[in-house]
């Protein structure tokens, strides 16, 4: 363990500091800031120094992230250019006048304004009341000017704007540039939650019970569940209120109660800077509700959370795995992950806490991966498959096996170029790749968006293998894997898809574009995607303009994979044939690898499956998997699900919907579900999860796809602070 994170500054100070100093200079402070202009600025930096301001509104703006304002000194301005018009008139980024030179306070009775000169008649009108005097352009705009700002005029219409059904053409959805994305609806934020709040992060949920689909978004007041099930219909369910805060993260799990005989559902959402603990939402009353059920306040407030051993589109867990629930960037153990069993979901119980109570082990956020092969030889127990947890920590990414949740070992710690602030990543589907977002670079270095791939081979030495480097200098801030397509929150350049058959060459196959006035590195647009649904439709939450439903054809020439169905019935001693088409393309040889998750079914009512299926160069004929359900004997049981997933696409192969197929088990019907839900409210599940078939008698050809303490005066604790946020590049991040 090193001793200090941050070289050159003294040991004492340092840990005073983390003694002292306040939770916001933990919480990320690039965020709520004033941006200074005054004439005598220059147009670099941050412009958020008094001593430093910048000199014009458009490139104050331009630096300007969630919740800023813009305050310009008093002084003469000449308007020279259309993005400060346009920053003056629409108030994406309020901007205000009349400030004090020196000290950008405001004076009871300012004996000069900020005066702008130039600025069109037309756009003058409500400027006297943000503190300035307006000395007309008298000859206007020309015609390209005009429209130059009533594009973006337009384009943030849009975004305040309910939308669904625009397809992407011609490079455009709309007021939107898009490529091989369309969007299915826009729910916008006065919608989700008011006119006052923005987005954050968002996750999706699948309800089993019904095969309903459902939309998480964080918002800075609370919560809102939105169903997408027909996704250009979407309907807001709940708004669930809470502490205002930047920032939420949310995750769901889902379980079969025997005793309800329902499929029982939560969602955790944390949030930082805030003290609410970890929201535990019941989202048992779908389709007509969701409510707080209940807080785990061991963690006060946390920027993240994770729940490992759980599938990402059902939330239920791995096949012979337990659940459990990960804070990130909590405001206890300086950070440091804390993991809870959630063996009783609506009570988690903690299982493990960093005993150094050290910023050293600060984690932003979490993922993790199960590894089966070869490379558990480089685990602590080297015998059996290790659970590696992948923890990105400001400055490094670490690597730990957390096989036994209560006694993580660290297994490596690797860093990189430009390392500016590690945020988060994921990993490939073949297990071989992880990916880092790194916040800050794209700011610090005068860099386009970069997204770096890393071979892990090597648990203990990560390496290198790739880059994505983006067309603009957008900042990419988080990111998840579905089959060969990497999903990218770009921020300001909203959605990115990336093509990552071969991880060391990735390669960009569309986007679409939620933030459309700008594409700076700033920190507006896309906070977070959820590309897990089962329909395949992907869910955006934007910061500023809600929640986005998008439909994904970036499929390429050797085509997509899918079942032909999402749900097969079947019977004890049937044998299930499992249908995969290639659709849309068979050009080049390719395979997709499928497995089988026991769901509430165990070993006594199927066999497990993995394994692959092949196609060769031309080939798109339907291959056919074999399941055997088993007779265990008992003939009167209700109904048992498990699922059939593929994944890990090969040679340009992606996935298509429905790649996710559930087999109910039955040999005498249900009896009624307990629920509260109502049946008549809402729409009726997509057809992309209603469609079945029903399994073959046994003896039916088949043809298998293949195996496989003192506290010191004020002043010096202040003092103290200072040094500490003055020896770290950064302190912040989002």
């Amino acid at each position: 363990m090193r001793f200090m994170r941050y070289p050159n500054f003294p040991l004492v100070a340092y840990f005073a500091a983390l003694m002292l100093a306040p939770t916001w200079v933990y919480a990320h402070a690039e965020h709520d800031k004033v941006r200074y202009v005054a004439e005598t600025g220059k147009d670099e930096g941050r412009c958020d120094q008094i001593s430093a301001p910048c000199q014009t509104i458009a490139y104050a703006a331009k630096q300007a992230g969630k919740g800023d304002q813009i305050q310009v000194a008093e002084g003469r301005y000449e308007i020279t250019d259309l993005d400060s018009i346009f920053y003056l008139s629409s108030n994406v980024v309020p901007v205000t006048g009349s400030y004090q030179k020196k000290t950008f306070q405001k004076p009871a009775a300012p004996a000069t304004n900020s005066i702008l000169v130039g600025v069109p008649a037309e756009f003058a009108q409500g400027l006297a009341e943000q503190g300035f005097q307006v000395i007309s352009d008298t000859k206007g705009l020309n015609r390209s000017e005009q429209d130059y700002l009533n594009a973006k005029q337009s384009q943030l219409s849009a975004m305040a704007a309910a939308q669904t059904a625009v397809p992407c053409e011609q490079g455009k959805a709309g007021e939107f540039s898009c490529h091989k994305l369309d969007l299915l609806a826009h729910v916008p934020l006065a919608t989700l939650g008011n006119s006052n709040s923005r987005g954050n992060d968002i996750w999706g949920h699948f309800d089993l019970n019904d095969n309903r689909e459902y939309a998480l978004v964080g918002l800075t007041n609370g919560v809102s569940i939105v169903e997408v099930t027909d996704p250009v219909n979407p309907r807001v369910v709940s708004f669930i209120a809470s502490q205002n805060t930047i920032w939420r993260d949310l995750k769901t799990y889902q379980y079969f109660d025997e005793t309800r005989r329902r499929w029982m559902s939560y969602a955790y959402v944390t949030a930082d800077a805030a003290s609410v603990g970890t929201m535990i939402l019941d989202l048992n009353q779908l389709p007509d509700r969701a409510v707080l059920v209940s807080s785990e306040r061991t963690d006060t407030s946390a920027h993240n959370i994770y729940i490992s051993n759980v599938d990402y589109s059902t939330g239920v867990a791995l096949t012979g795995k337990q659940p459990y629930m990960h804070v990130a960037g909590s405001d206890k153990q300086g950070g440091a992950f804390n993991s809870y069993s959630l063996a009783n979901p609506i009570n988690p119980t903690s299982v493990y806490k960093n005993p150094a109570n050290s910023r050293n082990w600060y984690s932003h956020d979490v993922s993790s991966l199960w590894i089966t092969d070869a490379r558990r030889e480089q685990c602590v127990d080297n015998n059996n498959d290790c659970d590696v947890m992948l923890d990105y920590n400001e400055d490094e990414i670490l690597l730990w096996d957390k096989t036994d949740n209560a006694k993580p070992f660290n297994l490596a710690r690797t860093t990189y170029q430009y390392v500016s602030y590690v945020h988060s990543g994921w990993w490939t589907e073949d297990k071989q790749f992880i990916t880092v977002h790194d916040e800050l670079d794209e700011q610090n270095y005068g860099l386009n968006t970069r997204v770096r791939f890393f071979a892990i081979n090597n648990l203990r030495a990560p390496e290198l293998a790739g880059e994505y480097i983006g067309p603009t200098p957008a900042i990419d801030h988080n990111g998840y894997t579905r089959g060969n397509r990497y999903y990218i929150s770009n921020y300001e350049r909203g959605l990115v898809v990336l093509d990552i058959s071969d991880p060391r060459n990735p390669k960009e196959a569309g986007f679409f574009d939620t933030y459309p006035i700008a594409n700076s590195a700033s920190f507006n647009g896309a906070w977070g995607t959820y590309p897990y649904l089962p329909s395949g439709n992907i869910l955006v939450g934007d910061i500023n303009s809600g929640l986005y439903v998008i439909r994904d054809k970036t499929a390429d020439v050797q085509g997509q994979v899918q079942f032909s169905a999402a749900r097969i019935d079947a019977k004890e001693g049937d044998t299930v044939q499992v249908v995969l088409q290639r659709t849309g393309g068979s050009e080049g040889a390719v395979e997709v690898f499928y497995e089988t998750q026991s769901g509430n079914a165990g070993a006594a009512d199927f066999s497990a499956v993995t394994g692959s299926v092949s196609w060769a160069d031309g080939d798109a004929s339907e291959k056919i998997m074999s399941i055997p359900i088993l007779a265990d004997g008992a003939g009167n049981e209700f109904s048992e699900r498990f699922f059939v997933r593929l994944y890990n696409p090969r040679n340009g192969l992606s996935l298509a919907s429905p790649n996710l197929v559930q087999v109910v088990i039955a040999d005498k019907p249900d009896e009624p579900v307990i629920s509260s839900s109502s049946a008549n409210s809402s729409s009726a599940a997509s057809s992309a999860v209603n469609n079945s078939v029903v399994a073959s008698t046994p003896g039916a050809t088949s043809k298998s796809g293949g195996g496989g303490g003192s506290v010191p005066t004020p002043l010096l604790a202040l003092l103290l602070v200072v040094l500490a946020i003055k020896s770290k590049r950064h302190f912040y991040g989002h």
